[in-house]
């Protein structure tokens, strides 16, 4: 399966990017057809104990941000059930969308993963956490009987194919300005497999924090934001590093900062 080619990423020089109902009508009937597509390829404990894809439900708050920032993860910790439970369900579409609005619309989360989704959106798009397209690299999270880890990486060919081609589609149809990987080096190879395409890439720290281009879009690839930095870590903490990144996104954005307060992540590290 050959994955869609990336285009050139052509952006209107500020406002609404569509229609939201038109750019989720489209992401929608990728989702449908795509997920139709790669059914047979999906073994039984595939469906019994692979998630439910994670969809993206397009915001009206993204579209008129002043910077589009897509914020993509590794993939889910359980999702609205699994996916066997998907392909049963007549509107299973329409459901992940609402649990996908619910999870963005919350205000407050435990885990440091969507506070720091929600940090990003607020210093360096002066919005609300639903102002950030998110979406992960596996559409999918994998229950493999491994306490806390549903990591999904190697566990199906299809899979992988299937979720990087979702992501080109996504990032096609969202036009991000900048893409945030808040994933860590250890997915390097998948960002790079899913996007060949990239250009200006830099090392700022090393597995720390990468920067690169695709098309235009500035992106960032940071350690995941529950990483913790060990005693003799060479590393510094992890706010450290999306620090940087908020910093260098609100200097090539600048009309994007908020008005007041977070001025002390200006440093670039």
């Amino acid at each position: 399966m050959a994955i869609l080619p990336c285009h050139e990423y052509a952006r209107p020089a500020g406002g609404p990017l569509y229609d939201r109902e038109q750019l989720q009508q489209q992401l929608n009937d990728f989702y449908t057809a795509i997920l139709a597509r790669e059914r047979s390829l999906f073994d039984e404990s595939h469906l019994r104990e692979l998630s439910a894809p994670l969809l993206i439900a397009v915001s009206d708050a993204y579209l008129a941000a002043p910077v589009r920032i897509m914020f993509v993860g590794k993939e889910t910790n359980g999702w609205w059930g699994r996916l066997g439970k998907f392909y049963a369900t007549d509107d299973a579409v329409a459901s992940l969308l609402a649990r996908y609005r619910t999870q963005m619309t919350k205000g407050r989360w435990k885990g440091r993963f969507f506070r720091m989704l929600a940090r990003v959106a607020h210093e360096a798009a002066g919005a609300s956490a639903d102002a950030v397209a998110w979406t992960n690299l596996l559409k999918t999270d994998w229950d493999h009987g491994r306490g806390y880890s549903r990591t999904a990486k190697g566990v199906s060919a299809a899979l992988t194919r299937m979720s990087q081609e979702m992501l080109r589609f996504e990032v096609s149809v969202l036009q991000p300005h900048v893409i945030v990987f808040a994933c860590g080096s250890t997915y390097d190879s998948l960002i790079r497999n899913t996007f060949p395409e990239r250009s200006h890439s830099e090392a700022i720290v090393r597995r720390a924090l990468w920067q690169f281009r695709i098309g235009d879009i500035q992106c960032y690839r940071c350690q995941h934001p529950q990483t913790i930095a060990r005693a003799g870590s060479r590393f510094k903490p992890v706010d450290f590093y999306y620090e940087d990144v908020i910093a260098r996104i609100r200097a090539r954005h600048p009309a994007s900062a908020p008005a007041s307060g977070a001025e002390h992540f200006q440093h670039t590290g």
